[in-house]
């Protein structure tokens, strides 16, 4: 009877000082093979999970050879020259994987890579938000983003739930609102006034009204209102009173073509 002879077989030094630094796994092996030539094989992990990680690509850079790891991150390169040779993994969202390996010739060489997730670096970015406003109140929100003039909007009406549209002015600096008389109450602006006080005009809904008092508008109808005191407050458009204006917007009123 034959008996089957057997071939031990020690791992090289480079490949134990590999193993030591985490870049090969412990579970290196070698097994006998009848030709001269080596093969190269083995399973490529992603070190976070330890998981198969497929289509990863592995090759050898002396020999000029490659493959791709399958559905289990298993590889099979054959029939490539012994000796020293520089395996490296490559997959997308993967940092690259080099690694030195000893071929053995006659011998199959397994080993595990394990692979780690890239870490990007994202310059600093510098974000602009910029709101866009619609419908009648889009102007009315740009101005008041400017700074320019006083500006009371819907919440603070109705917060305030006034009795009469003049209500809503009074407290303001500069803003003087007389006594009602008839159902109408006489509003000045003292700011940019040379003679103390003087007479605002007054827009509704876009449009100028000049002959208006403030009450003749419904309090119920308000919307939000703009006050501007003197010249250089005033919006180009309607700058048309060097005193100032008081812009009144209402719920049911036309959207002018500037503010839709």
């Amino acid at each position: 009877m034959k008996h089957l002879s057997t071939t031990s077989y020690r791992a090289p030094a480079a490949l134990l000082l590999l193993s030591l630094a985490g870049l090969v796994r412990p579970d290196v092996i070698s097994a006998q093979v009848e030709d001269t030539l080596a093969q190269f094989r083995g399973q490529v992990l992603s070190r976070s999970r330890a998981e198969p990680v497929e289509q990863a690509f592995v090759f050898l850079l002396a020999n000029g050879k490659g493959g791709l790891t399958d559905a289990e991150g298993r590889f099979s390169i054959s029939d490539i020259t012994p000796g020293v040779d520089t395996v490296q993994v490559r997959y997308f969202g993967f940092e690259p994987n080099t690694t030195v390996v000893e071929l053995q010739s006659g011998h199959i060489t397994d080993v595990t890579l394990l692979i780690s997730n890239a870490v990007l670096e994202v310059a600093d970015l510098t974000v602009e938000v910029r709101r866009i406003y619609t419908g009648k109140l889009r102007g009315f929100e740009e101005r008041r983003a400017k700074g320019f003039g006083d500006f009371i909007t819907p919440q603070q009406i109705e917060r305030r739930q006034p009795r009469v549209a003049s209500d809503m002015l009074r407290g303001y600096a500069g803003v003087v609102v007389g006594s009602e008389q008839l159902g109408q109450t006489e509003v000045y602006f003292t700011k940019g006034s040379s003679s103390g006080r003087c007479t605002p005009t007054i827009w509704l809904d876009g449009q100028p009204m000049r002959s208006m008092n403030i009450d003749e508008i419904t309090a119920a109808d308000l919307l939000a209102m703009e006050l501007y005191m003197g010249g250089t407050q005033m919006p180009p458009q309607w700058a048309s009173n060097s005193c100032g204006l008081i812009i009144v917007w209402t719920k049911e009123g036309p959207i002018p073509e500037e503010e839709g």
